[in-house]
This record gives structure tokens, sequence and C-alpha cells, in this order.
């Protein structure tokens, strides 16, 4: 079920932030988007996510115009997971996973045996079972990470499309957070990431979107996509590519 945008336009405050934007993104991958700040990779991920309306063009699913979708239904079928997606009170990881649920649920109805089968396959999936009951708020960075994840997860979407979840990790925890969006697209979601580290996205992902002033640049698999050249005009800088028939990291020149 290919995600896609057919000439998709876009401005904020007056300023043009994505123009003319075509491209399809195919499931059961990972796509990750990147380019320098203000090159409209959040705005597309809102857009593509139909939390944001283009001035002009059309995303669909499917083959589906997303803009004649319920948000209901679009909720259901596309997951976001935010920059700053924690929430404004102080609720336990199991409260919170719960939220994912919501989408699938009626109006003022309670959890099925179903819902709750999905969100403690959600705590599973992330290693948070044993951290259901703690607080947001008592947990660490990496913790919190995976517990919106789970969110997520729990909401069982076809696509999971994720806003720079690797703001304000460590290490460690960033490469948790690229296991579990790896293990999501190998479980047939397409995943679509916002990414600011280069070398994360070459681990992660299978294709690459390149943007520049609200444009596509390049756009295909890593070994593709990922050449000096295409980074130095979408960054404005020199880097070199160390390749020993697949390349393995990505440095300044």
């Amino acid at each position: 079920m290919t995600l896609s945008a057919d000439a998709v336009s876009l401005a904020l405050g007056g300023r043009p932030v994505l123009r003319e934007v075509s491209l399809a993104i195919q499931p059961a991958r990972v796509t990750a988007i990147l380019g320098a700040n203000g090159a409209g990779k959040s705005s597309l991920l809102r857009v593509l996510a139909g939390l944001v309306t283009p001035e002009s063009g059309q995303v669909s699913l499917g083959g589906t115009d997303m803009s004649t979708v319920s948000p209901k239904n679009r909720a259901q079928r596309i997951g976001y997971l935010a920059q700053e997606a924690t929430p404004a009170w102080n609720i336990t990881a199991h409260e919170l996973v719960r939220l994912g649920r919501l989408p699938h649920l009626p109006a003022f109805g309670a959890l099925s045996q179903a819902d709750m089968s999905a969100v403690e396959a959600a705590l599973l999936a992330t290693d948070m079972t044993a951290l259901a009951d703690r607080e947001i708020d008592a947990m660490s960075g990496g913790e919190r990470a995976r517990a919106k994840f789970a969110r997520v997860l729990a909401g069982e979407p076809d696509w999971i499309l994720a806003d720079e979840p690797l703001a304000n990790l460590d290490p460690p925890h960033q490469r948790d957070m690229l296991a579990l969006l790896k293990a999501s697209a190998n479980d047939g979601k397409g995943i679509v990431v916002v990414l600011h580290q280069i070398n994360a996205a070459l681990r992660v992902a299978d294709d690459i979107i390149l943007m520049r002033k609200g444009t596509i640049l390049a756009n295909g698999p890593v070994e593709e996509v990922l050449t000096a050249e295409n980074l130095h005009a979408c960054f404005g800088m020199r880097f070199k590519v160390i390749s020993d028939g697949s390349i393995s990291a990505i440095v300044p020149a």
C-alpha cells in the first residue's frame, strides 16, 4: 500500500516550504528524510500524515485520496510520532500506550480484550513490559522514547511516520530506536523517519529522500542517493563516502 504525494505544495506564514513535491514511498521499508534545517522535512512528514492540508497537490494511500478519509480512519492507518510527544500530565507508561488505541474505540467506549492485547504486544515489542507501571516523569530519556513509540505501535497502523525520534537520545538509545524502526519495517509496516544524522540514516534506511529548500533533490535506494555529489548539493559542504562495496560511513571531507 504505497504512500504517495503528487505535486504537493505548502506555504507557512506566507513562506513556501514545499514546492511541487512528488514521490511514492513503499511499505515494509524504512525511508529516511534528510536535509538541512528549513529544507521542509517536518512539513513534508506532517502533510504525509494528514495533519496539514497542502495548498495544492494530493496525498494518497494505496490510491485513496487521503483528504477523503476521515481523521479517525486515517489515524488507524497512519501512526505519527511527533518530536515533542510527551503528555502534558504525568501518567504511567501503560496509560500512555493505551492512548494509542483511541482511534479504534467508539465514542466513550472502553478498551476491549483485543485492545488490551495490542497494548501488551506494543509494550513487549519495545521492552517496556517491566516498566509499564512507572510514571513517565520518572523515566530516562531512552525509556520515554520507547514508551512513546509503543503508543504508536499499539494503534497497529500500517504506516509509522516519526519526526526526529533520535533527538535528545544518547548513542545507545539512538541505537535502540533505530532497531525498533527497522523491526517495524520487517513486520511489514511502512516507516518514514526524519533524521539529522546521516550515518544513522545509512544504518537504518532502505531508501533516502534528500530535501533542499522545499524540493526533492534525490529519492531512491541508499546506495544511489547518498553520494558525495548529492550530499554536497544538499548540505553545501563536502563529504567523503567510505565504501568497500557498500557504504559503511559518511564523514566530512
